[in-house]
């Protein structure tokens, strides 16, 4: 088995690179499924989940949803239908048979919880397929696996600014206030959760410039690089 992670830049087209390279290895991806796959698991309400993503992530957040409902209020507007769907309904045989090891009673109510199914999802996967996994973590999580090798993508602010201003229809001023933030949470998401530096670059096995590259080179390099690796 081998697995890929990627971490990317917010608005370097990161999301991109990880669909062509799963496609040209046949890889499975594991990107904001990951936060369907969790909730689905455990039952929880997937808009609740997302708020204990990385894109979302507080520091404060994170901390008083270990002691308070920070949706108390939604089953006020909750979708009847769509929470009375059996954990079977929902899941494909595939995804069924991959997660039956999970405990379906163990609800995500807090961020810390919500990371852990991550991790262990991750790491199974890691353990039983070939992957690209593409942020969540991944390269914290795996950063000692055998069979895992780490990739960052980066771009110019200036770049970032017209892919996320072209793709969102958003002025360049607002793209940058985005960038930002996004920016300022993932940061933060290593911190509290791994006690790490997104940008150290040293846990990776190559850091690849997306303004000096297109997205096709990139992900074929990456994939070279994994074929040379794994021996595929």
């Amino acid at each position: 088995m081998a697995i890929i992670t990627i971490s990317r830049q917010y608005g370097c087209g990161g999301e991109y690179v990880a669909e062509r390279l799963a496609e040209n290895l046949k890889f499975r991806l594991f990107n904001k499924e990951l936060v369907k796959f969790a909730a689905i698991l455990t039952g929880s309400d997937e808009e609740k989940v997302k708020l204990f993503d990385e894109e979302q992530h507080s520091s404060v957040r994170s901390f008083m949803s270990k002691y308070f409902d920070i949706n108390m209020f939604a089953d006020l507007f909750k979708n009847t239908d769509y929470s009375q769907k059996t954990v079977r309904q929902m899941m494909s045989q595939e995804h069924e048979a991959f997660f039956d090891v999970y405990s379906r009673d163990e609800n995500i109510t807090d961020a810390e919880s919500f990371h852990e199914m991550v991790r262990r999802i991750i790491n199974k996967a890691a353990d039983e397929m070939n992957a690209v996994v593409l942020g969540r973590g991944g390269v914290c999580i795996l950063e000692d696996h055998p069979k895992a090798i780490h990739f960052r993508l980066v771009a110019t602010m200036d770049d970032r600014v017209r892919w996320v201003s072209m793709r969102e229809e958003l002025s360049e001023k607002e793209a940058y206030e985005k960038i930002k933030d996004t920016d300022n949470r993932k940061r933060k998401y290593f911190k509290h959760y791994f006690g790490r530096s997104i940008d150290d670059h040293w846990m990776y096995h190559g850091v690849l410039n997306l303004s000096k590259l297109d997205l096709e080179e990139a992900s074929l390099a990456i994939g070279k690089i994994a074929e040379i690796k794994f021996n595929l």
